[in-house]
């Protein structure tokens, strides 16, 4: 007998957090009473054929998401770039999307080993021991485990860290107030960036942020427990401090820095690839300008309006995630696994899959070949 798959009701939150819709613009969209959904995902009421088809058309998930059944991230804390200034609805929509990207990451190492994580030792301490000292010598730490010496710029951050072991993908969404979410899940970091057409240098400092929660804020379970003063104050300007440190070595830095004049500063983007506004905080920080002088090159900067995008923004290249993709592709083209099944396999929406994955991969799709039927002829 047919085993017949069971309706997972967790499974249609998920999907309707993850398309951004709230209980009641789901039943307004569907034209299926609130109360109905509801039921739905309590689990006191299992869809009908036709409301089914009536969600997944309008939430555009495969039948085979809503049958599966994904991990939930319960451990550890999940850290969200500009975290005060995001909406819980964009929190909430980029934690179901870092779950899909957990559950793309634990198929494809079904058939590729990933690269081993290679971090220094995670700090283990309350946030508010954490020292400045403590965070300066993580961030050379990392540099040393990743190759990198204490003078010279990152080239490309992003390659450099799935290179040693951290899953990065962009999300399937766009919210200029959340630029990247990161947790670790089970042995991994994971980092989901938002695709908010961002420049390379806050791109890279995003990243560079992350990987500062990752290995410094070890030890919080949930940002739940601190209030928002503490987010900002404490744990945010920490991962910040790191990025800068790790970014921008101080005395490699220090030494690069041979004029304060804007026009220098514009020079030294292009070596470091960071922003110019970072550069002047960091020159700040190692005591290398006055309040007077940070004031000054802070108005300019709003004078020639490049608090929001400055020069080289359009020039230098966006770094992007590529280490899925390549695993997915050797998967394909060694023939491990037909195309269209491992697609199918995923119980993902094409929009969700192709973005995590960084891949237009169902165009290119393999159709599944039907086996011949063959019969005795006597």
């Amino acid at each position: 007998m047919e085993k017949k798959e069971l309706f997972n009701p967790k499974q249609l939150t998920s999907a309707r957090i993850s398309r951004g819709f709230t209980m009641k613009e789901l039943a307004e969209k569907t034209k299926i009473s609130r109360q109905m959904i509801s039921n739905y995902e309590s689990g006191k009421t299992v869809p009908k054929a036709e409301n089914l088809l009536n969600l997944i058309s309008t939430l555009e998930f495969p039948k085979s998401f809503f049958t599966s059944d994904m991990s939930d991230l319960y451990s550890g804390a999940t850290f969200f770039r500009s975290q005060t200034a995001a909406t819980k609805k964009s929190r909430d929509m980029q934690k179901e999307k870092l779950k899909y990207l957990f559950e793309v990451v634990t198929k494809l190492s079904e058939y590729v080993n990933l690269p081993d994580v290679n971090l220094p030792d995670l700090v283990e301490k309350n946030i508010q021991d954490i020292s400045e000292e403590d965070i300066i010598s993580k961030a050379q730490e990392l540099r040393k485990n990743w190759g990198v010496d204490s003078v010279s710029p990152i080239n490309n951050l992003i390659q450099l860290a799935e290179k040693n072991g951290v899953v990065i993908a962009e999300a399937n969404m766009t919210d200029d107030k959340l630029d990247a979410v990161s947790r670790w899940i089970i042995d991994r970091p994971f980092v989901m960036l938002t695709d908010n057409g961002e420049s390379a240098v806050r791109r890279r400092f995003n990243v560079a942020h992350e990987l500062g929660h990752i290995i410094l804020h070890n030890s919080i379970e949930s940002i739940h427990d601190y209030s928002a003063k503490d987010l900002n104050n404490i744990i945010e300007r920490q991962a910040d401090t790191f990025a800068s440190h790790f970014l921008l070595p101080s005395r490699a830095f220090e030494e690069s820095l041979l004029s304060t004049s804007l026009d220098f500063y514009l020079d030294l983007k292009k070596y470091w690839k960071v922003s110019i506004q970072a550069m002047i905080y960091k020159t700040y920080s190692l005591g290398l300008i006055n309040d007077d002088q940070r004031l000054y090159l802070n108005k300019k900067i709003s004078w020639n309006k490049w608090r929001k995008k400055e020069p080289l923004d359009d020039v230098l290249i966006v770094e992007r995630p590529n280490l899925l993709k390549t695993v997915y592709e050797m998967i394909v083209e060694n023939n491990v696994i037909n195309q269209f099944e491992l697609n199918y396999s995923f119980s993902l929406p094409q929009d969700e899959l192709e973005k995590i994955i960084g891949a237009d991969i169902f165009s290119k799709e393999t159709p599944k070949k039907s086996e011949p039927i063959l019969r005795l002829v006597k």
